[in-house]
C-alpha cells in the first residue's frame, strides 16, 4: 500500500507535469493537494483493511469471529479454574460450623487470585476439616494454582481457622486469541464434515464452550460405535460438559450408531528445565517467564496430542528471557499419549545451569 508521502509526491508530480510549474506548499493548490492526499491515503488504508478481513488467514477480532461463525465455530470464552478448598481447625467443635456458598479465599499476597466456594458445606460435630468445591472468582489462566497455595481466608466462616487446597486448581483459560481461533477455522477447511466422519463429531464437540479439544475414535466398541473424548485447557473436561455434549450427540447421531462421550484420561507430565538467563536478567524473573511458557504449552495441547520436547524447548526460548535451556529427566523425551488421553502438566521445576 502506498504511503501518504508517496501519494502526495505522485499527485504533485502529475500537477507539475500538466501545469508546467510546481504547486507551492503555501498556495491554495498545494494545500488542496495535501488534504486530498490525506483523504486518498485514508481510503486506501480502509480498503486494505477490508481486504484483509475477507480471508480467514488475515481476518482479525470481530471480523474473524464472523468468518468462524460461517462454519459454526465460536471463539472460546475465558474459563474459570476449578478445584476444592479444605477448611479446617486444630480442635473439633461441639457444634456444626456452616461454610456458606460464596465464601472467598485467596492466594497469599496483595494481588493473589481469589477463589469462591460453589456449594454450602458443614463442618460436622467432632470433625476438624471439610472439603468444598470452589472455582476462581475471575476466569482466566491466572486462576490456575498449585496444590497447597490457596491459604488466605478472605471471608472467615465462624469456627474455621485455616484453609488450603490439597489438589491444584486447574482448567482456567484466557479467552481464545485470534491465532488459536484461526487455526481451528482453517483446520475445518482441511477436514470437511460430511455428517458421518470423524471431522463431524470433532467439530460438533468443539462448539461447546467447555471443550478446548476433542478426539474421535471410530469403531471404539466395534462397528457402529464412536468414542468422543473431551479436554479443557490443560485439564480434562468436567462432567457437566460431558453431559451436554453427550445429549447433543444423542440427537445428532445417525441411526444405529452408538456415540459415547467421555472426559479424556489425563496423563501427568513433570517438567524439569535448566536455564541460563539472558544477560541482565535475574534467575527469579527468568524462572517465572519459563514457568508461564511451560504452562501455556500444556494448556494448548489437545486430546491425543503428544508432548514434543522440541516444541516445549522452542516455547521456552520464545520467552526471550533465556540464553540457553535444557530439558532434563522425562521431559527430555517426547511423550506419546493414547487417543483418549490428554497430557497435563504435573509440576515445573526450573534450575539454574552454568553458562
Amino acid at each position: 500500500m502506498e504511503t501518504y508521502e508517496e501519494i502526495l509526491g505522485r499527485m504533485q508530480g502529475t500537477f507539475e507535469e500538466l501545469a508546467g510549474y510546481p504547486a507551492d506548499d503555501a498556495s491554495d493548490i498545494g494545500i488542496r493537494l495535501r488534504v486530498l492526499a490525506g483523504e486518498v491515503y485514508s481510503l486506501t488504508a480502509a480498503m486494505d483493511w477490508l481486504e484483509q478481513q475477507f480471508f480467514a488467514q488475515t481476518a482479525q477480532g470481530e471480523q474473524l469471529d464472523l468468518r468462524a461463525q460461517e462454519h459454526g465455530i465460536q471463539r472460546r470464552p475465558a474459563q474459570a479454574a476449578a478445584g476444592e478448598l479444605t477448611f479446617s481447625r486444630a480442635k473439633p467443635l461441639w457444634y456444626r460450623a456452616v461454610i456458606d456458598k460464596g465464601t472467598v479465599c485467596a492466594l497469599p499476597g496483595e494481588d493473589g487470585a481469589r477463589y469462591v466456594t460453589t456449594e454450602e458445606a458443614v463442618l460436622a460435630v467432632g470433625s476438624t476439616s471439610v472439603t468444598v468445591p470452589a472455582e476462581a472468582e475471575q476466569p482466566g489462566r491466572d486462576g490456575n494454582a498449585a496444590a497447597g497455595t490457596v491459604t488466605t481466608l478472605i471471608t472467615v466462616p465462624p469456627g474455621i481457622e485455616q484453609v488450603t487446597n490439597q489438589k491444584p486448581f486447574t482448567g482456567g483459560a484466557d479467552a481464545e486469541g485470534d491465532e488459536s481461533l484461526r487455526a481451528r477455522l482453517t483446520q475445518s477447511y482441511a477436514a470437511l464434515s460430511n455428517g458421518t466422519n470423524a471431522a463431524f463429531y470433532r467439530n460438533q464437540a468443539l462448539k461447546d464452550e467447555g471443550v478446548f479439544s476433542a478426539n474421535v475414535v471410530p469403531k471404539e466398541q466395534g462397528l457402529g460405535t464412536v468414542g468422543v473424548y473431551l479436554g479443557a485447557s490443560g485439564a480434562a473436561a468436567d462432567s457437566e460438559t460431558v453431559q451436554r455434549v453427550q445429549a447433543m450427540f444423542d440427537e445428532l447421531r445417525e441411526i444405529n450408531v452408538l456415540v459415547t462421550v467421555a472426559a479424556a484420561q489425563t496423563v501427568s507430565c513433570p517438567v524439569t528445565v535448566q536455564i541460563v538467563p539472558c544477560a541482565g536478567m535475574s534467575f527469579e524473573a527468568a524462572s517465572d517467564g519459563v514457568e508461564e511458557a511451560v504452562q501455556a504449552y500444556f494448556a494448548g495441547l489437545g486430546v491425543g496430542e503428544p508432548v514434543r520436547a522440541a516444541a516445549l524447548t522452542a516455547k521456552v526460548f520464545a520467552t526471550g528471557v533465556v540464553e540457553n535451556c535444557t530439558l532434563v529427566g522425562s521431559a527430555a523425551a517426547d511423550r506419546v499419549v493414547k487417543a483418549n488421553q490428554l497430557a497435563v502438566l504435573q509440576d515445573v521445576t526450573v534450575q539454574e545451569a552454568s553458562a
